[in-house]
C-alpha cells in the first residue's frame, strides 16, 4: 500500500472489520469498508450469494480501477461481481489450505468454483511455484499465473538484536494450533526425543475454533500435563519468542508462503519444515535448516537429531544463511514492488 500512496493512487480496503483493520482507520489515502456477510467456513448457497450482493454493492459504489482479490471467497465471489461490473482483478492466492488438503465433497466444490473463476480475473498471482502450477494444470491459462515469494517479510523489523544463549535448545512452533500445521507431528517427536537432556519444545499460536482442522482444547492440555510441551499465547510482537528459539519448526500439511519460518530467517533462526508446497521453497536442506517428511513425526524427529548433531556455531551459521537467502529475496520491499509491477501492466496507473 505504501508505494501505491507514494505514487498519489487512493485506496480502498474491504475486509471484515477486526483488530488489524481498526489499523487503516485515519490513514491517509486509505478508506475501510466493512465486510459484513463474509463467512469464511460456510458452505451455505444463499450466504455465499449474499457475499457475492455485498461485492457487487460496494463496488458499485466505489467504483475502482482495479480490484485486488485476496484468499478464496473474495476471489470466487468477489471476481464474479467484478466481472459483472467489468472491472480489472487480480487474483491472489496466499494458500490452498483445508479444502485442498483434505479430500471430499469440499475439495471438488472448491475446485469446480476456482475453475469457473479463472475467466473472472486478469492475473493469478502465487505465492509459491507449486500453486502456480497446480492452477495451470486444472483451472487458468498459462498466461494468467505467475509466483512470487509470499506478502515479504519487514527484514529491519524481524532482526536479530542479541544472540540468546541458552543451555536448553529450544524447538519452537509458531502457528494457529490445527493438525494440517504438523502440530501432531511435532509433539510426537518431542515425545520422541524426550528422553534427551537439555531440549524444550514450545508450542505458541491460538486455538481456531472455527476451522474443520483444529486440534482440542484437551489434547492442549494433556501435552502440557505431561511435560511434553510450553505453550505460550500468540503475542502481537513474536520476536522475543523468535529470539529465544534455537529452531523454529513448521511440520505443516501445505502452505501459501509460511510467514512465521520467514519471519525466523530473517531473524538468523535455523528452520525445520515439511516437504510441501510453500514450505520447501525456505529451506535448502542442510544449508539454513531441514526438511522433513510431511506428516511423519520420526521424520522430523530425524530433522531435529541433525540439528542437534550441530554445534554452536554451525547453528548460527545456518540462522545467518537463512537471514542472507530472505535479504535476497524475501523482503517486504522487494515483494512489493513485484506486487506493484504487476498492477502497472493490469490497470492504468
Amino acid at each position: 500500500m505504501d508505494i501505491l500512496k507514494t505514487n498519489g493512487h487512493p485506496i480502498t480496503v474491504i475486509a471484515p472489520e477486526d483488530k488489524y483493520t481498526k489499523k487503516l482507520t485515519g490513514q491517509d489515502g486509505v478508506h475501510f469498508i466493512p465486510l459484513k456477510k463474509l463467512d469464511r467456513d460456510t458452505t451455505n448457497i444463499r450466504a455465499n450469494w449474499q457475499l457475492y450482493k455485498e461485492f457487487k454493492s460496494i463496488y458499485n459504489q466505489v467504483k475502482p480501477d482495479l480490484i485486488l482479490h485476496y484468499t478464496s471467497k473474495p476471489i470466487i465471489f468477489g471476481g464474479r461481481a467484478a466481472h459483472q461490473l467489468n472491472i480489472p482483478s487480480i487474483a491472489i492466492i496466499t494458500g490452498l489450505g483445508y479444502a485442498f488438503i483434505r479430500k471430499g465433497w469440499l475439495q471438488w466444490i472448491t475446485r469446480r468454483l476456482y475453475k469457473s473463476a479463472a475467466k473472472y480475473h486478469k492475473t493469478f498471482v502465487f505465492e509459491n511455484k507449486d500453486d502456480l502450477q497446480l492452477f495451470e494444470d486444472h483451472f487458468i491459462e498459462k498466461s494468467q499465473g505467475m509466483a512470487i515469494k509470499g506478502c515479504g517479510v519487514d527484514v529491519d523489523y524481524f532482526k536479530s538484536k542479541k544472540h540468546i544463549e541458552s543451555e536448553d535448545v529450544q524447538f519452537t512452533f509458531v502457528g494457529r494450533l490445527l493438525k494440517d500445521k504438523g502440530i501432531r507431528e511435532f509433539v510426537e517427536a518431542a515425545k520422541l526425543l524426550k528422553d534427551k537432556e537439555n531440549i524444550k519444545f514450545n508450542i505458541v499460536g491460538e486455538l481456531d475454533e472455527e476451522n474443520p482442522s483444529q486440534i482440542s482444547k484437551s489434547d492442549l492440555l494433556q501435552w502440557i500435563n505431561e511435560d511434553l510441551i510450553s505453550y505460550f499465547d500468540f503475542k502481537d510482537d513474536i520476536r522475543p519468542i523468535l529470539e529465544k528459539a534455537s529452531c523454529v519448526v513448521l511440520p505443516s500439511y501445505r502452505e501459501g508462503m509460511p510467514r512465521t519460518i520467514l519471519e525466523a530467517m530473517s531473524m538468523a533462526k535455523p528452520v525445520i519444515v515439511s516437504d510441501v508446497p510453500g514450505c520447501r521453497e525456505t529451506v535448502i536442506d542442510g544449508v539454513n535448516g531441514f526438511i522433513c517428511d510431511v506428516k511423519s513425526g520420526p521424520s522430523l524427529k530425524n530433522a531435529m537429531n541433525k540439528f542437534l548433531a550441530l554445534d554452536k556455531n554451525q547453528q548460527m551459521e545456518m540462522g545467518k544463511k537463512g537471514r542472507a537467502m530472505i535479504l535476497d529475496g524475501f523482503s517486504s520491499t522487494q515483494i512489493a514492488e513485484k506486487i506493484f509491477t504487476i498492477i502497472q501492466q493490469n490497470a492504468i496507473v
